[in-house]
């Protein structure tokens, strides 16, 4: 199904669902549970949001050894669960279509009904579907963000400010407080780079010993298509950046259906096909992983490849319109995130499902330049960043 599809569900079939389930909710005699067997997470959308969540299962973990975790997600993000440890279970839904939806929700209503879960974790903004899972599975504790309205508060026995003026990572770990669970330090996703070695996979590139492979990522996912800088820009870069580093090969990386897009940008460039690859779906997660061990540099919109740079610590020039860095930020210490910061900015939010209507025409992206794109990735090629994060640099 298409994401539009899904929020129109969510919208106008959740809302009256929610308002349902909460009343039955009411009705019900909830007890929070005396001890924490069982937990089940709830995170469907972002694959780079699903990796953010890593600190707060490990601190789950931590605090619960002998809890089962179990992660609820949509099957297209089972790859990234294998590379976060701390999960005992995945349950999936498979939303391609819409009978493949009802299936695998009818097999999870009969898993809610036959398993006993303790606690709810909806690390969901304020989605209505996940809100309705987590009743369904009628758990002695069930957390979620909070929305001043009744169909959330009748549903959840914990509802936890959402704070969008810090980082993600902390936020999610902040709905763990009613389990006891206080945030300490920096927390910061990571995976083992156990990719293959992804030289096999770039085509026609003769990736010699020496190469520095610099990854361009001009997609930024589904869910948001406005937080794409322009394929004019991202082709100009690469032009720039092939003429001053005369070992570097470009890979664009991207989904199949992204793949049509990446070949536009490519046939802007002035770089010969030796020097310049479409692996456009043509790499599984792992082999993403494995792309990014072997690189030097990704430049990349606000998305998800962007944290999972950062995870393995590829240095990384993120570019935020949009949204802001201050939430969604890439976590690692080389990376240098460009934003114009804007008076209207940030616009794109979780309060209203991160629906876009800009009046200036998406100005935020067009602030960011391409002689500022190539500054920061110079630095970043250079090695001058070993170990200082630079937070915010103005575009």
């Amino acid at each position: 199904m298409k994401i539009s599809t899904m929020r129109f569900i969510d919208r106008f079939v959740g809302t009256p669902a929610c308002w349902l389930s909460g009343i039955i909710q009411k009705v019900l005699n909830r007890r929070a549970p005396e001890s924490i067997e069982s937990i089940l997470v709830i995170k469907f959308f972002g694959l780079g949001s699903i990796l953010l969540t890593s600190p707060t299962l490990r601190s789950v973990r931590e605090h619960f050894p002998k809890s089962n975790i179990i992660f609820l997600t949509f099957s297209s993000n089972s790859e990234l669960l294998d590379e976060i440890p701390f999960i005992d279970e995945r349950w999936l839904i498979d939303p391609r279509t819409f009978l493949s939806f009802l299936e695998s929700l009818i097999l999870l209503a009969a898993r809610l009904v036959v398993r006993k879960v303790d606690v709810v974790l909806d690390l969901e903004f304020f989605s209505k579907f996940s809100t309705l899972i987590g009743a369904l599975a009628h758990p002695g504790r069930h957390i979620g963000f909070a929305l001043p309205t009744r169909w959330r508060t009748w549903n959840v026995t914990d509802s936890i400010p959402l704070n969008i003026h810090q980082h993600v990572t902390k936020t999610f770990h902040d709905a763990l407080a009613p389990l006891g669970i206080k945030e300490s330090g920096l927390l910061t996703p990571r995976i083992q780079a156990k990719g293959a070695e992804p030289f096999s996979l770039l085509g026609s590139l003769k990736v010699r010993p020496g190469a520095e492979i610099i990854c361009i990522n001009p997609n930024a996912g589904k869910t948001s298509l406005d937080r794409r800088w322009s394929s004019e820009r991202f082709s100009q870069t690469i032009d720039i950046l092939q003429g001053g580093f005369p070992n570097a090969v470009f890979c664009l990386i991207g989904a199949r259906d992204e793949r049509e897009y990446i070949e536009g940008v490519i046939r802007l460039t002035n770089a010969t096909s030796d020097r310049i690859a479409n692996l456009g779906g043509s790499l599984t997660l792992k082999g993403l992983i494995g792309l990014f061990s072997h690189s030097k540099l990704l430049i990349t919109n606000d998305s998800g490849p962007m944290h999972i740079a950062a995870s393995v610590g590829l240095p990384t020039v993120a570019l935020f319109g949009p949204e802001s860095p201050v939430f969604y930020s890439p976590v690692g210490n080389r990376t240098i995130n460009l934003y114009a910061g804007l008076p209207c900015s940030p616009c794109l939010n979780v309060y209203d499902a991160k629906i876009f209507r800009c009046p200036i025409n998406v100005k935020c992206l067009k602030e960011i330049s391409v002689d500022r794109v190539v500054a920061s990735a110079k630095i970043l090629l250079s090695e001058q960043l070993e170990s200082v994060q630079l937070e915010e640099v103005a575009a």
